[in-house]
């Protein structure tokens, strides 16, 4: 598939450009395809391999991605994304955040690993209190 700048991308389309060597992510209504800068990206090429092939807005935004970073990602822009925000704005200005690459905010994180461990201590602690 041949990319235009003037092109519209659907979902579909998106499905078809999700791994290395076709890497398309769509970002606040807008197509682009990395696929080059793979290489590049300083957190690792599988983070956006990962994000590929569907709206990475989410992730994009979550990482807090430089004023810098959100230019250069114009020179790989194809064409706008059919299901994406029709208004693409300005981001708010977050903080990157400790384990957005993981996949999650750094609640979410706590909620899978620390909640699990502190339950798991408690217990262990009721355990031994009651044997006294």
């Amino acid at each position: 598939m041949a990319a235009s700048a003037a092109a519209t991308y659907t979902a579909e389309d998106m499905r078809k450009h999700n791994t290395d060597k076709s890497c398309w992510i769509a970002v606040h209504g807008e197509v682009f395809d990395v696929t080059d800068f793979l290489e590049e990206h300083p957190g690792g090429y599988d983070i956006i391999v990962a994000s590929s092939g569907r709206d990475a807005t989410q992730d994009f935004d979550e990482i807090g991605h430089s004023s810098a970073a959100r230019d250069m990602l114009k020179k790989y822009r194809v064409g706008m994304y059919a299901g994406g925000d029709a208004n693409p704005r300005a981001p708010e200005k977050r903080n990157a955040r400790p384990f957005a690459a993981t996949g999650g905010t750094a609640s979410s994180r706590f909620v899978q690993v620390l909640l699990p461990l502190l339950l798991v201590l408690a217990a262990i602690a009721i355990n031994l209190l009651a044997k006294k």
